[in-house]
């Protein structure tokens, strides 16, 4: 027995032990992914540069953005430090938040069963592509990290349900949806996971103070009212049918990595706590971590698809940062720590999956948001004060704009008044203009006239015909409605029609193919001399 007595806490200690090495050594890989992100993604793409000039530039701004206050707030802090001019300074600002979210799965865990993290730091934490869009320089980040301190702060409050408890529960859930509006829908699911407890527990108190807080994070978006009531409203060069299956892929991206039959494993793991939470129910000893992980991911995954089917948009992979950080939180407290036999074979499971993560990881993060700061410099070097620049299409006149320094004129197509962020209100106005491509076409016919040079920053169309394509009408279009595609590609076409049959040379400098540069701002970049009389 006294033996016994004796090995009992050293197998106990030496198990704590490796849970906290393991916990560390993956931290380190995250810090040192992060450094790597830093150093190799390259410039700003038009999101990041649409950020940073919303912060810099007036509040109103808001409008042409998707985010709530927190972040442009942080990042107008960040700059009033004199930290928001170079590409370096604003990109640190992007990795202390990717940072930030990995130091939320510690505090979490610490809160939720005072242990390191683990199954939110290999599946998450490791993650290239969670770094990749967590670290960029949107709100993403910041909106991931605080969903999962909610998760962790309502937990902490239906154990201890006293004031001071309540207080940062309540607090998580304002800078929650202060952070993403579609934060909001994971709220609700946290505040559903929080208040099954409650009430198995039959603390019916404490449910009034879970619906409080859920209530105080709602009221705080009334200032926002107008923004979340336009995401349903059909008017909008973004408006598309929902897609489920592209929804599907863009999250199949986040959850394949660094392999596809990581998906299972994700699959296996939630499948796994909601067993355990439904078989709890039935047993006095349930356990309540369980309880609350399923409900909240149950809960959580239904809003969030609900959110996105409603908000009609364009889905993207970074979308679901948010639900799959919550769901690692929520993994992390309800699996039990590895036990007994399959002790090593787990932890061996687990090292393996860091060590795969961080080899893959290398590939992803060296993959540039754009290449428009290289074409953008490489013209500011070579264009004559009597060359004119097109950049196509317009959206791309954003990064353009950071990043080209040359007095020459430049042009979008279609012209479009203000680079500084995504303006859809002017995009609506030229789509309602049937002859929008006009001073576009006429500034390049003037400098091939005048022997000139036009430099396209994008791609030239092909466009057969013996006449230039002809304009579309206004929006709505029957089969499209408001959305911009069609009228992209016409003007587009009437570019192309324009050089083609009246430049005597066209010389693609570069086809925009690098595979190594995220299609999402991947242009082409042409030389055009010559007029054909």
């Amino acid at each position: 027995m006294t033996s016994e007595s004796a090995v009992a806490p050293a197998t106990a200690a030496s198990r704590r032990d490796a849970n906290w090495l393991l916990a560390v050594l993956g931290t380190l890989a995250v810090l040192a992914l992060h450094f790597y992100f830093i150093n190799s993604i390259g410039g700003l793409w038009r999101d990041e540069v649409n950020s940073l000039s919303i912060a810099q530039g007036k509040w109103n701004s808001l409008t042409h953005d998707a985010f709530p206050i927190l972040f442009p707030l942080l990042l107008r802090g960040w700059s009033a430090l004199g930290l928001g001019g170079s590409d370096l300074a604003v990109r640190s600002f992007g990795v202390g938040l990717g940072l930030g979210l990995t130091a939320v799965f510690w505090l979490a865990a610490w809160w939720m069963r005072r242990t390191p993290p683990l199954w939110s730091l290999v599946l998450v934490a490791l993650n290239a592509w969670v770094i990749y869009y967590a670290a960029s320089l949107r709100a993403y980040g910041v909106g991931s990290a605080m969903i999962a301190l909610c998760a962790a702060a309502a937990w902490r409050y239906v154990q201890n349900p006293e004031k001071k408890s309540w207080l940062v529960f309540a607090v998580a859930a304002v800078l929650s949806v202060q952070s993403l509006y579609q934060n909001s829908a994971l709220i609700a699911a946290v505040c559903a996971g929080a208040g099954t407890v409650c009430l198995r527990k039959k603390n019916y108190k404490s449910i009034l103070g879970v619906f409080l807080a859920g209530l105080t994070a709602a009221i705080s978006l009334l200032p926002y009212r107008q923004n979340i009531t336009g995401m349903a409203q059909g008017i909008s060069p973004l408006r598309i049918d929902f897609d489920r299956w592209t929804a599907l892929t863009d999250l199949d991206t986040l959850l394949a990595f660094p392999m596809p039959q990581f998906v299972w494993v994700w699959m296996l793991l939630i499948g796994f706590v909601v067993i355990r939470a439904v078989a709890g129910l039935f047993s006095a000893a349930g356990d309540d971590r369980s309880l609350f992980a399923a409900a909240t991911i149950i809960v959580g995954a239904t809003a969030f698809w609900i959110f996105l089917w409603r908000a009609n948009f364009p889905v993207q992979p970074w979308y679901f940062l948010p639900p799959v950080a919550l769901a690692a939180v929520c993994l992390d407290a309800a699996l039990p720590r590895p036990a007994g036999r399959f002790r090593a074979g787990l932890w061996g499971g687990l090292a393996a999956t860091a060590v795969i993560s961080a080899g893959f990881a290398v590939h992803v993060l060296n993959y540039r948001f754009t290449n428009l700061d290289v074409f953008a410099k490489k013209t500011s070097a070579v264009a004559g004060k009597n060359d004119l620049v097109v950049v196509t299409p317009w959206q791309a006149g954003i990064t353009f704009a950071r990043y080209f320094q040359n007095p020459c004129a430049w042009v979008t197509v279609p012209p479009i008044g203000d680079h500084g962020s995504h303006r859809y209100d002017l995009l609506e106005a030229q789509m309602a203009n049937t002859n929008a491509m006009a001073p576009v076409l006429a500034r390049i016919t003037e400098t091939l006239q005048a022997g000139g040079t036009v430099w396209v920053v994008g791609g030239i169309n092909t466009a057969d015909g013996a006449t230039a394509p002809a304009s579309l009408p206004p929006p709505p279009l029957p089969h499209s409605g408001w959305n911009e595609t069609p009228y992209r590609i016409t003007w587009n076409n009437q570019l192309g029609w324009l050089l083609q049959h009246s430049a005597t040379n066209i010389e693609c400098l570069d086809n925009g193919t690098d595979p190594d540069v995220n299609p999402n701002e991947r242009v082409p970049f042409s030389k055009v001399t010559g007029w054909k009389n």
